[in-house]
């Protein structure tokens, strides 16, 4: 019950038993006194006259526990800045004179650095989306639900040479489903991910291989990455397959996210399973429903009557 917020399984099995059964004097528990010590200190119980011990609301507990946490978080927080000035002191004369900015190398080196980013998000992940990857694509859908259980919201641009990936907009749409707010657009400068206001990192491809990073803190170069972010998320057409399709329940809305991410007639084929001919006339039709000329118009119809 209370693992998440730092109580053995011990402390935990003691609360609800006491929770079940109605208080208990030490003998009766059969644990330490420490540990019931403990407890009390972390407000989980009340040590009452006659050596009885009481469970407190489960309400207030959790309470406690989770301010208890929030208490140690900020201390934390606050021994950083020395830990941070120590770091910067050793490094060499280059690299502290852009301590905003770390170089970060090695494939393993990099996986990590990003996983511990992940696991820090509180608030918010903006990503543009580009291939090639630092995690496996099968793997990332687990790392973003991860993020999501502490309520982390993820906004992503894709491009749309990464919608066109075999069983890419398939992965699209489960993490869309999950709660995932995302976007497309022909073409994107270059991968990016921004994770709350404390960090960015700017990958730096190899061919296929993400095998080095830079890692941006706080500055006036975080910044511009995130009005860079804000300023392609503005532009991007909303991808939300399997929505609400009331006012064209006819239209398939695989082909539409696929259409407004800018692929070709023949991608567009690939992804669906169908043959090329088919999708030229399914978008044909669209477009002449929709009044438009070209398909970018297509695009921009469907998403103004909520089609998107």
């Amino acid at each position: 019950m209370f693992g998440h917020l730092g109580v053995s399984p011990e402390l935990t099995a003691v609360y609800e038993l006491l929770v079940s059964g109605g208080s208990r004097t030490t003998a009766e528990i059969g644990v330490s006194s420490g540990s019931l010590e403990r407890m009390r200190e972390l407000g989980m119980v009340r040590h009452l006259p006659g050596d009885v011990w009481q469970a407190v609301a489960p309400d207030l507990a959790v309470e406690g526990l989770i301010a208890a946490r929030e208490e140690e978080h900020r201390k934390a927080r606050a021994d950083v800045g020395p830990l941070m000035e120590l770091y910067l002191r050793n490094r060499d004369e280059e690299q502290a004179d852009n301590a905003f900015v770390e170089v970060v190398s090695g494939v393993g080196a990099v996986r990590e650095l990003w996983h511990t980013l992940l696991r820090g998000a509180r608030e918010e992940v903006c990503v543009l989306d580009q291939p090639p990857y630092v995690t496996p694509l099968g793997e990332h859908v687990a790392l973003e639900d991860e993020t999501r259980l502490r309520d982390v919201v993820w906004r992503v641009v894709y491009d749309r040479s990464a919608v066109d990936l075999p069983g890419r907009v398939t992965e699209i749409i489960e993490l869309v489903a999950a709660g995932e707010r995302a976007r497309v657009t022909p073409t994107l400068p270059f991968k990016l991910a921004v994770i709350d206001t404390h960090a960015a990192v700017l990958p730096v491809a190899n061919g296929d291989v993400i095998e080095k990073v830079l890692l941006i803190r706080p500055s006036a170069l975080l910044d511009v990455l995130r009005s860079t972010f804000e300023l392609y998320w503005d532009k991007g057409i909303p991808f939300s397959p399997g929505g609400i399709y009331a006012a064209a329940a006819d239209v398939d809305p695989n082909l539409l996210g696929l259409l407004a991410a800018g692929l070709t007639d023949e991608s567009i084929a690939r992804q669906m399973g169908l043959a090329p001919r088919t999708v030229q006339r399914r978008v044909r039709q669209l477009m002449d429903r929709c009044g438009a000329q070209t398909r970018f118009q297509a695009g921009v119809q469907a998403m103004r009557r909520g089609w998107l």
